[in-house]
């Protein structure tokens, strides 16, 4: 909004929008002090959602297109656990003389998605939704669908290799246990598990009709039975 202001003596202004009418100072105040209250309880809003707790889980945050990076640096700047997937990709451009150079870039995975962790609740929600760009919840805010903790993992090491994902992963499958193969050509077969390694990866036995046959599988790709 463009405001001037007017003269009257020479203790006394009348401040004029772009109409040219005159603005209550007072009333404006009184709305930035409203907003800046809003502002102050959607962050505490925030902080109590963001407190880590038994009762905190992973929920994901549907939004809206092409603001994934805005809600992400939100999400940062309120100190709430987050994660959005991200992977790098290779793009060519043309530069001088025609010459097509490739670079990488880094790239949302899931598009429109953010993983979130928090304790939820109404005034929770009420403050993430106040986030610009966020448009909803997976499974709406009356009663989110939340994600289990070793989904969580497993998307972690499947996308992004996360070291500390991979790490969590390692304490749970160990040679002997028995696991089921969930992506890849042998989805649904069962297994065992002959040797794991530091790289977040695993030597299963599978039986194929009748026959062992021992196939490399990223953790990501199996759960224990």
């Amino acid at each position: 909004m463009t405001i001037d202001r007017k003269r009257l003596s020479e203790s006394d202004y009348v401040w004029l929008d772009r109409t040219g009418e005159p603005i209550n100072i007072d009333r404006a105040w009184q709305k930035s002090d409203q907003r800046i209250a809003l502002s102050r309880r959607q962050q505490a809003m925030l902080a109590a959602a963001g407190m880590d707790g038994p009762e905190a889980r992973w929920y994901v945050l549907q939004v809206k297109r092409g603001l994934d990076i805005v809600v992400d640096k939100a999400l940062e700047d309120a100190n709430i656990e987050h994660w959005m997937a991200q992977e790098t990709i290779v793009v060519r451009r043309r530069g001088r003389y025609g010459v097509m150079r490739p670079k990488a870039k880094t790239v949302p995975f899931l598009p429109g998605y953010i993983f979130v962790r928090v304790v939820w609740c109404g005034p929770c929600w009420d403050a993430l939704s106040g986030i610009d760009g966020v448009a909803s919840v997976l499974g709406g805010a009356e009663r989110p669908a939340p994600v289990p903790a070793d989904k969580m993992l497993k998307l972690r090491a499947y996308v992004e290799h996360d070291p500390e994902a991979i790490k969590s992963m390692l304490r749970e499958i160990n040679p002997g246990d028995m696991v089921s193969v969930d992506d890849g050509p042998f989805a649904s077969f069962p297994g065992e598990v002959v040797a794991v390694d530091d790289r977040g990866r695993a030597l299963i036995e599978v039986m194929i009709f009748g026959r062992a046959v021992s196939v490399d599988l990223e953790l990501a790709q199996i759960s224990k039975r």
